[in-house]
């Protein structure tokens, strides 16, 4: 039995085996049955899904695990026409809101107002409401927990609200009690374990590595173990305290949505600690951090490429192009007989060229291989910022090698092929002969009127 594995997007999900998926079935029954006698509408639902686990045996061979990967999901509760859209948790960088079974992050998170009721209007410090809609009119209403039993006209709270309530319901919450660290000392020993060990998302636990969140807890918090983990992240603390800083300014700067898991994660950056609840979404901060500056990267190499990648020809002329397949992708005919088609996208250098067709010999190329080809440009289309010739009516030629003169004119009696151009990789690094400035030289096209 692992514990819930939350990811950048997505509900947690937990691996259970046979006996486990039916013990939290019978639990669940119970729960919804309680909540029907109440007069909460709304469901739980078990997403179930055959899975492995491989766990390494200390001294022996590693041994796979046959379970399920479980998910909760279902309706919200309702309660005389109120849906329960989400929890609102406050913390000091804002607010984190927790979704029911089933929900997906629809409420921006600067839409909440922290500490307000709209039920007995009034505003002070408080650490949890409730948003609920009208299933009718769609008004949105933010309630404080204590008010909540007076707005709905019911003596008793909800069964079930979110599915963080409904985990702790089966039993399956975090031992232990809650706790707040430096927001940034969770990063400086977040950015050490990652370096030491690797990142590893709470899933990993089910193949015999310890999640990174809980590395960082035990660095923080002590316990079984600590002295081990202390003793990996030493050697990276120094550096981390100067890293820790800069990337939590940058995800601050950087991060610009403002529902789901990009909100929360800058709400809890923002604040000056981190509770027990958040520590996982805090350390993700690090793998956010590398995908953040990763976007930046390509985006700067795409926005490069694209100063030297011009369309080629005019509609309706015939052009040789020479290049490196960059996209190989089968795509469905045009009706339901047709054979699937082949999409190609070759980058020769100053030129992009893309064609879909079903000649044989197009179910043959594979990314990576030098493709020269003569067709007729169809159309002038810009994708991602960049031009791309598209060409019809595509034939294949024979590679034959470069006259010592240099490159001639193509024309259609003539085999001869100029240089092919390798391609310039999207994260701005240089691919083997040429980069995207050499590739501005033009070589690798021939144009017939």
């Amino acid at each position: 039995m692992d514990g819930p594995d939350q990811e950048a997007s997505g509900p947690p999900v937990w691996f259970l085996d046979a006996e486990e998926l039916a013990a939290t079935r019978a639990k669940l029954a119970t729960l919804q049955a309680r909540a029907v006698l109440k007069g909460f509408t709304g469901r739980i639902e078990l997403d179930v899904v055959p899975a492995t686990r491989t766990q390494p045996t200390p001294g022996g061979l590693a041994v796979t695990v046959h379970g399920f990967d479980v998910t909760i999901t279902g309706d919200p509760p309702r309660y005389q026409g109120w849906r329960f859209v989400a929890a609102v948790d406050a913390v000091e960088g804002g607010v984190v809101l927790r979704y029911p079974p089933g929900a997906a992050a629809s409420v921006a998170n600067d839409q909440v107002r922290p500490g307000e009721c709209d039920h007995c209007h009034t505003k002070r410090d408080r650490r949890s409401t409730v948003l609920v809609a009208n299933d009718d009119t769609g008004q949105l209403l933010q309630v404080g927990r204590s008010c909540l039993k007076d707005f709905l006209g019911h003596r008793l709270l909800p069964v079930f609200l979110t599915v963080d309530e409904v985990r702790d319901d089966l039993g399956r919450g975090v031992g232990g009690s809650p706790r707040a660290w430096d927001t940034g000392s969770v990063l400086t020993y977040a950015w050490a374990a990652v370096q030491a060990f690797g990142w590893t998302p709470a899933s990993g636990e089910g193949f015999g590595r310890t999640p990174t969140r809980d590395v960082v807890r035990l660095a923080l918090a002590g316990g079984r173990g600590a002295d081990d983990v202390l003793r990996g992240l030493a050697p990276h603390l120094e550096q981390a305290r100067v890293v820790a800083p800069q990337l939590r300014a940058t995800l601050l700067a950087g991060l610009t949505a403002t529902e789901g898991y990009e909100a929360n994660l800058t709400a809890v950056l923002r604040g000056d600690a981190v509770g027990a609840r958040q520590l996982g979404l805090a350390v993700s901060a690090v793998p956010a951090h590398d995908r953040l500056l990763g976007q930046r990267r390509l985006d700067a190499a795409r926005h490069e490429q694209a100063a030297v990648i011009e369309h080629v020809g005019a509609v309706g002329d015939k052009v040789t192009l020479s290049g490196t397949v960059t996209a190989a992708l089968r795509v469905d005919g045009f009706t339901y007989r047709s054979p699937a088609q082949v999409m190609l996208v070759v980058d020769c250098g100053t030129a992009m060229a893309k064609m879909t067709t079903t000649a044989a010999w197009a179910y043959q190329v594979k990314v990576g291989d030098p493709l020269t080809v003569t067709g007729t440009v169809k159309a002038h289309t810009v994708w991602n910022g960049l031009n791309q010739t598209v060409l019809t009516r595509p034939k294949k030629l024979d590679p034959a090698p470069t006259s010592a003169a240099g490159p001639t004119a193509l024309t259609e009696a003539s085999a001869a092929v100029w240089e092919t151009v390798a391609p310039t990789r999207l994260d701005g690094a240089q691919t083997g002969r040429r980069s995207v400035a050499a590739a501005a030289s033009g070589r690798g096209l021939a144009v017939h009127r």
